[in-house]
């Protein structure tokens, strides 16, 4: 008895022995990487430490949460940290968050045997992707073309990503109130830009890589308006939502009129007329729209007013005019070269080297058409594939039926119109911008092929739902 006591306290011993050592071994490893940190800080940048060190929480978290890595490469290919922080352009965060997301989604596929892969938007995507590369021999510069077609390869992984991630419309909901909220940064810091700058137009300080040019910006304002929509499927109707709701319109249009885009402003009109003509009341949406365009011409600066007027006699107007310039040259592009385009990318090399009006060499110029841009610089295959893409995902919402009788088949309809109001706000815009390749049309692509996905298995338990309830 003696000797089995000793051993029991023995063992207690070592056990308490063991759990003191675990707990000075954290104790250390903290001090030791408190002291590498203060150390490392001496010699590089606080803010490449911070983002290391959250780098590589957010990757243990997109392995084991895909959903949280969907929503950080939205908020990184928005946002873009590394063009306000260049230090930060060492670490391919969307690339490592992109990369690690698809490892959790085939890690999970190889589990469950479940993943989404057959669509006919994926397969479009991969026709327009194949254009891309079949550009590149006969490109006037192979080079850039060829990097135009890998940088494509993002799109694609975004779009694999989103659609094997959303499967309910709560997350869908989620992850576009999170675009949102990258958009609304945006359009502050385009305001703000605006009010201590002395030029015209305005471009966002942040993700100037992406959205530095003010006609780009304005596009991502257009479309990111509808998405204000959402917050309408989580809150119950009262004075705050409604007004948190329209003071996001607001702001966002106050951003699209301070880029001094005039494709913006259609886009703009396009989208309230939307508001107007499906709300269930017309009547305060014709109000609204009245008070916008009456504080429009009381308090938007002459020079953004004369840039605007400009729309109604652009023969006058020298920019205008370039503009129609390389409208015809991207149509004799497409009839020179109707299978390979001019190479992805270069459209601007081709028009000031081989295509200018009159013959000769000058300026190199954008295409300022989505529809001019993918045609002359992919041919007409891929214009087709493009085209076939944007009307595709209309009309497959337009017939999206979902069962009204559910408070979910409500929301479908709602979230069906606003990713709606969104692709048209995106096409009469890229009518005058270069945007073949937008994040934001894709992430409106996907969204389509999932609110599709949701509805069906919505309508899959409904039609079950009387003979389970009889059961």
């Amino acid at each position: 008895m003696k000797k089995t006591s000793q051993i029991y306290l023995d063992s207690s011993q070592k056990n308490v022995s063991f759990s003191i050592s675990s707990r000075h071994l954290v104790y250390c490893s903290l001090i030791f990487i408190s002291v590498l940190i203060g150390v490392l800080s001496i010699y590089v940048d606080a803010v490449f430490i911070i983002v290391s060190l959250l780098s590589i929480l957010f990757s243990i978290l997109c392995i084991n949460r895909p959903k949280i890595g969907l929503v950080l490469f939205v908020i990184l290919s928005l946002i873009r940290p590394a063009d306000t922080f260049p230090i930060l352009a060492a670490i391919p965060l969307a690339k490592l968050i992109g990369g690690l997301t698809l490892i959790s989604i085939i890690l999970k596929y190889i589990m469950t045997k479940k993943i989404v892969l057959g669509s006919r938007q994926m397969l479009l995507l991969l026709v327009f992707s194949s254009t891309l590369f079949i550009s590149v021999p006969f490109s006037f510069w192979p080079s850039a073309s060829l990097e135009v077609a890998f940088d494509f390869l993002k799109i694609l992984l975004f779009y694999f990503i989103f659609v094997n991630v959303v499967k309910e419309l709560s997350f869908l909901r989620t992850v576009s109130l999170v675009a949102l909220a990258c958009i609304i940064i945006l359009c502050l810091s385009t305001i703000y830009a605006y009010s201590i700058g002395s030029e015209t137009r305005a471009a966002s300080i942040i993700g100037s890589g992406t959205f530095g040019d003010a006609n780009d910006l304005a596009l991502i304002l257009v479309v990111g308006m509808p998405l204000a929509g959402f917050l309408k499927l989580g809150w119950k109707p009262g004075l705050i939502r409604n007004a948190l709701h329209w003071g996001i319109i607001l702001l966002l249009i106050a951003g699209i009129v301070t880029t001094g885009s005039r494709g913006g402003l259609l886009g703009l009109i396009a989208i309230l007329s939307i508001y107007i003509f499906t709300g269930r009341s017309k009547i305060p949406g014709i109000m609204m729209l009245i008070l916008i365009a009456i504080l429009f011409f009381i308090f938007v600066p002459s020079d953004l007013n004369e840039r605007y007027s400009s729309i109604s006699h652009y023969e006058e107007d020298a920019s205008a005019m370039g503009r129609i310039n390389a409208w015809k040259a991207g149509l004799k592009m497409m009839a020179t070269r109707p299978l390979n385009g001019v190479g992805a990318g270069c459209f601007g090399m081709a028009y000031g080297t081989a295509y200018q009006p009159g013959g000769g060499q000058g300026r190199w110029t954008a295409p300022h058409n989505t529809l001019i841009q993918v045609g002359g610089e992919t041919g007409l295959i891929g214009l087709a594939a493009f085209l076939y893409l944007y009307f595709f995902c209309l009309i497959r919402l337009k017939n999206l039926n979902p069962p009204l009788q559910t408070q979910a088949g409500v929301k479908i309809l709602e979230t069906k119109n606003i990713i709606i109001a969104s692709l048209i706000g995106f096409g009469i815009c890229a009518f005058f911008l270069t945007q073949a390749f937008n994040y934001m049309y894709y992430f409106l692509v996907a969204s389509t092929f999932s609110l599709e996905n949701i509805n069906a298995r919505l309508q899959e338990k409904t039609e079950y739902m009387p003979v389970n309830q009889g059961t």
